[in-house]
């Protein structure tokens, strides 16, 4: 095959990857198989229905008290938002509340952070081990001159390295980092939105006004999914 070249791919891929163990620590390293998984991951709970999720525990909290909320937030999948309403159940302040779930917020970036950088690192490995691979090529295509259809061929081998490196950084390694970057920024809006929501409820705030407050973490387009979901209507209504 014309792309195929072990030696090449030897080069690019494992120079890069030994590049990468030795600007980062190990237990890091270990973390970057968790790290592309977490780019693929779908989110299993979408804005509205968070929303959806605040405005009935809301309306149920103002008619039957906090505690009434125990067996509902058992059920609730999401770890920080379970952790949260846990917190609001066990009449923790609201301040300490933010605080500790900030917290939760500012580490999660950080770990994402870290993710994002070594796989930058990784897409700027590749095209300097790709170039390397090629200049090993083209020395040893220089040292023998005197056949001519071995000298193409060489050439062939020389620059082939550098088209791996290109694909491991262009396809592979920087859209992986632009992804989980993307990803970071859209989580740590909603756990930004769940945190409004989680001291909105111990507050006793009126679900309408839960609901409008939450909506403007949402888009357009979802806020008018909310409103074709029925939750925006005069039934949630409530005097404060």
């Amino acid at each position: 095959m014309v792309f195929y070249d072990p030696f090449s791919i030897a080069i690019t891929v494992g120079g890069s990857v030994g590049a990468l163990l030795i600007s980062y620590p190990m237990k890091e390293i270990k973390r970057l198989g968790k790290v592309i998984v977490e780019t693929f991951k779908e989110e299993t709970t979408s804005k509205v229905e968070t929303i959806t999720l605040f405005t009935n525990l809301s309306r149920k909290a103002r008619r039957e008290g906090l505690l009434s909320l125990e067996d509902d937030i058992a059920n609730i999948e999401d770890e920080f938002t379970r952790k949260a309403l846990n917190m609001v159940v066990d009449g923790i302040e609201p301040e300490a509340i933010k605080e500790i779930m900030q917290l939760e917020i500012v580490e999660l970036e950080k770990r994402h952070e870290d993710g994002s950088a070594m796989l930058k690192s990784l897409g700027a490995y590749g095209p300097a081990f790709g170039m390397l691979g090629t200049l090993i090529g083209l020395i040893q295509m220089l040292a023998d001159m005197n056949d001519a259809a071995n000298l193409t061929k060489g050439m062939g081998k020389a620059l082939i390295t550098t088209f791996y490196g290109s694909i491991l950084a262009n396809i592979i390694a920087i859209p992986m980092a632009q992804k989980l970057d993307y990803k970071t920024a859209q989580e740590v809006n909603g756990m930004e939105m769940i945190i409004e929501g989680v001291i909105a409820i111990q507050s006793g705030v009126n679900p309408r006004i839960v609901e409008d407050k939450l909506s403007a973490y949402l888009s357009p387009s979802e806020r008018a999914e909310i409103k074709a979901m029925g939750v925006n209507n005069n039934e949630v209504a409530e005097n404060v």
